[in-house]
């Protein structure tokens, strides 16, 4: 696994570039094939940065950085100056978007006060918030004054960061290889899954039918679909109110986004849906007046495969956009239920929620196949899955039927699939902090370290999602649903433009998994 180390300036007059030439002069010498990320150009950050464009300069950061990491085992990674405005953030998103290992770089002369206080103050978010290594601090040029003196005024601000010597731009190699040396797991970040994600998406060339094609959001994100090259969108609606919508957004409509008016080739699909709802003995009125829902059109369109997948919900409920699914693309015969999964994409991590959308009351059986179906998903867009099956109590410390119901399907699920690291039940707090996992289940593979959360029920599921969604602004992918023949996926009525944009980026992975 490649490692990344990022270079973060700690002071005002500190460039990093020095420090990362020798670094990566030191490392090369070592033997250890080592890349340098190219400066930030401050015209291009600002270019994206100005119009609230972060998530797309982060992407276009760990696109560069994935290519570099094909054929090196370290790369390096200059920071921004801290006197731009920006620097903090930037700076901090970078690290977690890759996954970094921090060292900061700073000076001691003039002023070993001064240069310490503003380490203090530039290193001390990182200590509380930052989950990867910080390895410790550079300071460059190299100072003349005693280790001794330098490490008094470090405990009088109480900072606890090993100094690495840059002797005669010679940097201390001890620190590093104690990095380099340590085993380390870094979890899938929200960049480098939403490179991935837009990058498959993209080999799949698939086409998605959007069947609330005059709602705005929709136009927009099939839009930013098109000139991506994500896939090839299909909108369902009147050709003139699409295109009056689209004056309304100010955006012209890219010539490789096709309309259907559904009301036009509705009646084609009528023999169609009698016959694969004659078990049900549907009638031909019955099916054209089915038929005048766009979105059991758009279902029609993917079971004939006319399309690769459906991406609906901006304005229908989530019954709305399923039960024609559940009716006419139905479930392969080896599985037992329809489920859905949310990728949260957490500020370093991209978590799994399932699930959060379809089943009000699952049974043991039916939480242990949305446990492995959900594991199956994660897996897919390159998480290992470490399975929490969440409840109000870890282990044996609660009890209640909710508690029973998730200790059984942790057992049906370590019967069906002994490969699947899964722990519960068990809380929140234990799934995902270490120092709590070491108090409550010291033991477990999972605790502490989980990224696929199974929800004892809907309630709990669907009120998690939205509150961490809300309350934290994060991109939230989903709901994906799973157990189909074909892709079909339900947006929140709440949905963003970008929430769109990945759901059919989703739906393409989907539909390239399922050939």
């Amino acid at each position: 696994m490649t490692r990344t180390i990022i270079l973060i300036p700690a002071a005002l007059d500190v460039d990093p570039k020095i420090p990362a030439k020798n670094l990566k002069a030191l490392l090369v010498e070592q033997n250890i094939p080592t890349a340098m990320l190219p400066e930030l150009d401050p015209n291009i950050v600002e270019q994206f940065l100005a119009p609230d464009l972060l998530d797309d300069l982060l992407i276009a950061i760990t696109k560069q950085h994935e290519q570099l990491s094909a054929n090196n085992e370290v790369v390096i990674v200059q920071g921004c100056p801290i006197n731009k405005p920006y620097a903090a953030e930037l700076n901090f998103s970078i690290a977690t978007s890759l996954g970094a290992a921090i060292v900061f770089v700073t000076t001691l002369e003039p002023g070993l006060e001064k240069s310490l206080r503003e380490l203090k103050i530039v290193s001390n978010p990182y200590q509380h918030r930052y989950k990867q290594t910080i390895i410790g601090f550079i300071a460059h040029p190299n100072s003349d004054l005693e280790l001794s003196l330098i490490e008094k005024h470090m405990d009088l601000f109480d900072l606890k960061l090993p100094l690495i010597n840059d002797s005669n731009n010679n940097i201390d190699f001890a620190s590093i290889k104690n990095f380099l040396d340590h085993p380390i797991t870094t979890p899938l970040t929200p960049a480098t899954f939403k490179y991935h994600l837009i990058e498959k998406a993209r080999g799949a060339n698939k086409k998605i039918v959007l069947p609330e094609g005059e709602e705005p959001r929709t136009i927009e994100a099939a839009n930013i679909c098109a000139l991506q090259g994500i896939a090839q969108c299909i909108l369902l609606g009147d050709e003139n109110k699409i295109l009056s919508t689209c004056d309304t957004l100010k955006i012209t409509l890219n010539e490789k986004i096709e309309i259907i008016n559904p009301k036009r080739v509705a009646e084609k699909y009528v023999a169609p849906l009698c016959e694969v709802r004659k078990s049900k003995g549907l009638s031909v009125e019955e099916a054209r007046k089915q038929l005048e829902d766009q979105v059991m059109v758009g279902t029609m369109m993917l079971h004939l495969d006319e399309v690769d997948g459906l991406v609906s919900g901006a304005i229908h409920t989530t019954a709305n956009t399923i039960r024609p699914a559940f009716q006419i693309i139905k479930t392969p015969p080896d599985v037992k239920l329809v489920s859905s999964v949310f990728f949260m994409c957490l500020p370093e991590q991209v978590l799994v929620f399932g699930d959060c959308a379809i089943n009000p009351n699952p049974t043991p059986e039916e939480l242990a196949d949305i446990a492995i179906q959900s594991a199956k998903s994660a897996a897919s867009f390159h998480i290992t899955p470490k399975i929490a099956m969440l409840s109000y109590s870890t282990g044996t410390s609660g009890f209640g039927p909710s508690v029973d119901n998730t200790i059984a399907a942790t057992s049906i699920v370590k019967t069906l699939r002994p490969d699947l690291e899964i722990e519960g039940p068990i809380q929140y707090d234990t799934a995902v902090s270490e120092e709590t996992a070491r108090i409550k289940l010291p033991d477990s593979k999972v605790a502490g370290h989980a990224n696929v959360f199974i929800m004892p029920d809907l309630n709990v599921g669907n009120i998690s999602y939205k509150m961490v969604q809300r309350n934290t602004g994060i991109v939230c992918v989903g709901p994906m649903l799973q157990g189909l023949r074909k892709p079909v996926n339900d947006l929140s009525r709440g949905c963003s433009v970008t929430d769109i944009v990945f759901t059919i980026a989703i739906t393409a992975v989907q539909a390239l998994d399922k050939q």
